[in-house]
């Protein structure tokens, strides 16, 4: 997703009509023995998950149970459907609705707790939280290290911001920190060591909304402070990505690469892929915190970057001829990188033997221009979840096997997924999102 204040035009309405408990599950506190000395066994719970999907007949976000497929809640959204992420620790769905200027926040239910000498899971009601964010236009989302990070664009009449939360803050009702920008963009931020890089535009610049350049701040207590503006120009920048080693920024004329694990965190610029169509340029980019490469995207066309090759710096992946792409990223710890083609293909590559093809699994026919899909990854185990229209196709990302598929019975146009992430396996291994917008 990615990538927070005014009463939520999803617009509650009285809780108890808004909110349709189906089932809910809670364990029970920490017991069972008569002596606090006594140390207590991590209490685990076995489940798949939930998904949070915007059901747009009935203008509703549902929460639904992996283990049983049944809805858990449903609470009512008035304005624009919204687009869903998940929180950096998964246990927050993210709803974003740019239009009407709103950030919203569900609680999934699934969190862990710990209690000192034992962690403690919990399976409780899933419920709308009362935090909400209400500044101009929020459009970029990104979840990585243990913050998640919204972008908004602002417009005429106000500047851009970047607004920080982590899902602590989100459940004391509250959010990390916020930096007002100087001027209105269609920008980006990224929130990595405690250094927030985000996207500048000169006022000067004034046939497009794109930024040029890019600041870096550092959190000092709940405050931003300046670093620096780097001096490589980035012209129209748009998409950005991280990894372990490399932050990357798509350019019109190239990609700007920061190297963050030299002192000062320096940037080198690369040249566009050689071969692009006249005006065609990496507008997109994707990573995952344990892949050495960068994915970059050129309309259709999909390049692993490695930004330190002295041989070759883009690798393309093949799609296949005329195929286009729907939607691609990375599992959790980036085992696979999987990219949906409009032939009804699911692409698997494998990152750690050369990007080669692991299968493409034929998961339906070409689908039309009014189908809705979207994917959704587990953070729990190698699964990924393609919304399809009235449906959800679950699928074992190790082989590319069908597991099943649910039947919603109802038309859903946002998918995201929430629960218990598998011991380091959540967005504290700083798993980037593809540039996300909702809109």
């Amino acid at each position: 997703m990615l990538d927070q204040s005014r009463e939520f035009p999803f617009a509650l309405r009285p809780l108890a009509a808004s909110l349709m408990i189906v089932s809910a599950t809670m364990l029970s506190a920490c017991g069972g023995s008569s002596s606090s000395d006594e140390p207590h066994e991590h209490t685990d719970i076995d489940t798949a998950g939930r998904l949070a999907l915007f059901d747009t007949d009935a203008s509703q976000l549902k929460i639904l149970d992996l283990d049983n497929s049944e809805i858990l809640a449903a609470m009512a959204v008035d304005g624009e459907a919204p687009r869903l992420y998940a929180s950096p620790g998964n246990r927050y769905a993210v709803a974003i609705q740019r239009g009407d200027d709103l950030v919203s926040f569900v609680d999934s239910g699934l969190y862990t707790e710990d209690h000192g000498d034992h962690m403690h899971d919990y399976a409780e009601t899933p419920s709308m939280l009362s935090l909400t964010l209400n500044d101009h236009k929020p459009t970029h989302y990104s979840a990585g290290e243990s913050q998640g990070v919204v972008f908004f664009d602002g417009g005429e009449a106000a500047t851009s911001k970047v607004t920080v939360f982590s899902d602590a803050t989100l459940g004391s009702g509250s959010t990390l920190a916020s930096l007002p920008l100087e001027n209105n963009m269609h920008g980006v931020a990224k929130m990595i060591d405690g250094h927030l890089f985000v996207t500048y535009r000169d006022s000067s610049i004034t046939d497009t909304t794109l930024p040029a350049a890019v600041e870096r701040y550092h959190l000092d207590g709940s405050d931003f402070e300046f670093e620096e503006r780097y001096t490589e120009a980035c012209p129209r920048l748009h998409g950005a990505a991280a990894n372990a080693h490399s932050l990357g920024f798509g350019c019109s004329d190239g990609v700007l690469v920061i190297d963050l694990h030299e002192t000062g965190y320096p940037a080198t610029k690369l040249d566009n892929p050689e071969g692009l169509a006249e005006g065609a340029r990496i507008g997109t980019l994707v990573a995952n915190h344990d892949i050495e490469g960068l994915v970059g995207i050129a309309g259709d066309r999909l390049f692993v970057i490695h930004q330190e090759s002295t041989a070759e710096v883009y690798h393309e992946l093949e799609l296949g001829e005329g195929v286009g792409r729907l939607a691609q990223g990375f599992t959790t710890h980036g085992e696979v990188f999987y990219v949906l083609g409009d032939d009804g293909g699911l692409r698997l590559f494998n990152p750690a033997h050369d990007w080669e093809l692991i299968t493409t699994a034929e998961l339906m026919d070409a689908p039309g221009e009014e189908e809705t899909l979207s994917v959704t990854v587990s953070a729990a185990q190698e699964r990924l979840f393609v919304l399809h229209n009235q449906s959800v196709i679950e699928v074992d990302t190790s082989d590319g096997e069908i597991v099943r598929t649910i039947d919603l019975g109802f038309s859903a146009s946002a998918i995201a997924w929430l629960g218990l992430a598998e011991e380091g396996h959540d967005h504290g291994d700083e798993h980037d999102h593809e540039e996300e917008h909702s809109h």
